[in-house]
């Protein structure tokens, strides 16, 4: 008696956990820190629904300057996320805490020159929207930390420009980024 009591515990445990990873979905709030290779970030995602989240974002991005060294700048960045395939994810059983599964976004930042932290006064941060529509993944590494990776294709706009240069102009845009972070 004592080990069909133990089986049928252990049978319901496991049928509530598959249908737990069955119905995965975002988390309802997850905030974390990022390094990337043009900056530092702090986001949070708040979940709007099963498969959606608002993610808010401000950080400081870093621009290399050739002959003139870097600068760094503050950007607030707000992206609706679709992370369309956790779903999927749970029901293989794969890590989904922390919204790890793949997504799509269009991307909304804003870059200012309110302050700037420069190596010289070459070249510094100007004025900037960016409307960017982003396919990417996100995985765990581990319970603390986590990856990103992510590319886009979209339009830049400046505001009162005071440096103008190749690269500075308004048009097509492509955002690429791969970031490694910590869960808070």
């Amino acid at each position: 008696m004592k080990t069909e009591n133990i089986f049928f515990l252990l049978f319901l445990m496991a049928s509530i956990l598959t249908k737990a990873q069955n119905n995965a979905s975002v988390e309802k709030s997850n905030n974390n820190i990022q390094i990337g290779a043009v900056g530092v970030w702090f986001n949070n995602e708040s979940k709007l629904a099963g498969q959606f989240v608002l993610r808010t974002e401000i950080g400081l991005y870093t621009e290399i300057v050739a002959g003139n060294g870097f600068f760094m700048a503050p950007e607030l960045t707000l992206e609706p996320r679709w992370y369309y395939n956790i779903k999927k994810r749970g029901k293989k059983g794969k890590n989904t805490s922390k919204n790890a599964a793949n997504f799509f976004t269009i991307k909304t930042s804003y870059r200012s020159d309110i302050f700037e932290i420069l190596h010289d006064r070459g070249k510094g941060a100007e004025n900037s929207i960016s409307f960017v529509p982003k396919w990417g993944i996100r995985r765990n590494l581990g319970k603390y930390f986590n990856y990103e990776l992510g590319i886009g294709f979209g339009y830049l706009t400046f505001f009162d420009q005071k440096y103008f240069t190749v690269f500075d102009a308004n048009g097509p845009v492509v955002d690429l980024h791969f970031r490694i972070g910590i869960n808070l």
